[in-house]
């Protein structure tokens, strides 16, 4: 544990020391280990950067030890922002290898913004690259069970996405309820920050990445054939339309408490539809037999959870959402 946290045995020995005898100085310590002064000096130079000793008020040209439980938490916290130091530059050498190795070769993308990917194995290699380069949004309509090969791969990509900060949300088939392999990987999604709802039928399979890209296949009746990449805006704007027409009337999986927290409970959508038909909080609340300061709070609530910043604002994400 202390070797993982940056620390070498001697300096937890002084450390150590320093916590049990705080009255020693730099050479009652060298004494007391049997070492020499300036080997003691340098294991308080490290113990100073890991913030576990500091200047003692009392002798300002004295250490004195940190609290036990402040220093390791301190401790903790440096390793845990190296850590994520250490992702985001992994993150970013990998993207761009990405860019470098997609400009080097391979089909290019035509005038018109569509590109065929003939085959499964090139529109799997398509989506996996675009997926590693998302920045922003990864929207996905799952119209079928996939193998477990393809769900692994998946997981990883989306795993990878949702660390970097990607937002995930994907729409699929109800049956997926019934399928252990496919309901594995959508909690697993879940449970990193992803978002995850499905519906009893769905128009097509698409991938939306960033809302510049889409996959959609290439014969909606044989996924072999491959898929199309669409750029175009005119293409994107209506299966982006599409997308979030579908995503708000499907139900998230039950226990998805990231779900749950902000899906409305009855009251709240009457108070939505209420003020939606141009009710203001005091007439709502008369119909809903509640008072005004009550209707005030619950929309309040709700603007929260919407992001909302104006009742304006509330009332278009609500509906985009399939709240009223």
């Amino acid at each position: 544990m202390s070797a993982t946290l940056g620390l070498e045995a001697l300096d937890r020995t002084v450390y150590q020391t320093m916590l049990d005898r705080p009255a020693l100085g730099v050479t009652e310590i060298a004494a007391e280990l049997a070492v020499a002064p300036d080997t003691i000096r340098a294991c308080l130079d490290r113990l100073f950067a890991l913030q576990l000793v500091q200047m003692s008020f009392e002798a300002p040209s004295r250490f004195t030890v940190v609290d036990p439980v402040l220093g390791v938490k301190r401790l903790l916290d440096q390793q845990h922002d190296e850590l994520l130091r250490r992702q985001h530059q992994v993150a970013s050498s990998h993207q761009a290898l990405v860019r470098i190795l997609a400009g080097s070769g391979g089909p290019a993308q035509r005038a018109d913004g569509v590109e065929q990917l003939a085959g499964t194995d090139a529109a799997r290699r398509r989506l996996e690259r675009l997926t590693l380069e998302a920045q922003h949004e990864i929207l996905t309509f799952m119209a079928d069970t996939q193998p477990a090969a393809a769900l692994e791969a998946a997981r990883q990509g989306d795993t990878f996405a949702l660390q970097r900060g990607v937002a995930i949300r994907t729409v699929a088939l109800d049956g997926i309820r019934d399928d252990p392999a496919t309901l594995g990987y959508t909690r697993a999604l879940v449970a990193h920050g992803g978002q995850f709802r499905t519906v009893a039928a769905l128009p097509t399979p698409l991938v939306v990445v960033d809302r510049s890209h889409v996959l959609v296949p290439m014969d909606p009746a044989d996924s072999g054939k491959g898929a199309l990449q669409l750029s175009a805006p005119g293409m994107l704007a209506p299966l982006l339309a599409l997308f979030e027409r579908v995503w708000g009337g499907a139900a998230p999986l039950c226990g998805d408490a990231a779900e749950d927290r902000h899906v409305p409970n009855e009251q709240e959508r009457a108070l939505l539809t209420l003020l939606a038909q141009g009710h203001t909080d005091e007439s709502a609340a008369v119909q809903l037999h509640i008072s005004a300061r009550t209707a005030r709070r619950i929309m309040a609530s709700l603007n929260e959870r919407l992001g909302a910043r104006s009742r304006f604002e509330a009332g278009l994400r609500a509906a985009r959402l399939g709240w009223v």
